[in-house]
């Protein structure tokens, strides 16, 4: 029986597809590398955030960011609910009317919309004078909110793609 593969004729030919997908494994591998290690820098930040958070009581931020899991609609269409943003530390001095803000609350975190100072408070000389409001409601929040309570501006917003 004879053989029918055929042999190239260029013996350099083949030396060069060799070479080439080496160096296209030796890529995949380097890539595949980077995503992994990546991953795993993400995931020891994320854990350090909240080992961080549980011991101390206070936000904790990576870099200056924290990612915040968004639960009510309060913000929609902007932000929807299920939303991850990523916040930055900021403080009042950091934030200006328009900017979507994060404070703390006696419930929580809520992330709402600053939408400027209320003048009347300012005068009376009350420390919680900040006006916020979330887009989906028809009015502003009723109470005022102390400049302290700011723990950060949203920096990115991560809708879920399923709604």
């Amino acid at each position: 029986m004879k053989n029918n593969v055929k042999r190239p004729e260029h013996p350099e030919q083949n030396r060069e597809t060799s070479v080439l997908y080496s160096l296209a494994g030796m890529m995949k591998d380097a890539v595949t590398t980077i995503v992994v290690a990546a991953s795993v820098l993400v995931i020891a930040g994320c854990l350090y955030m909240n080992i961080k958070e549980r011991m101390i009581g206070d936000m904790a931020f990576a870099f200056g960011y924290k990612p915040v899991f968004i639960e009510s609609g309060s913000m929609e269409p902007m932000i929807r609910t299920g939303a991850v943003i990523l916040l930055k530390k900021a403080d009042y001095s950091d934030v200006k009317a328009g900017d979507i803000i994060t404070f703390d609350t006696d419930r929580g975190l809520v992330t709402h919309r600053f939408m400027g100072i209320d003048e009347t408070a300012l005068r009376e000389g009350e420390e919680a004078c900040l006006i916020t409001k979330g887009d989906a409601n028809a009015i502003t929040d009723p109470e005022r909110l102390d400049p302290k309570r700011i723990r950060g501006k949203v920096a990115a917003i991560f809708n879920p793609w399923w709604r």
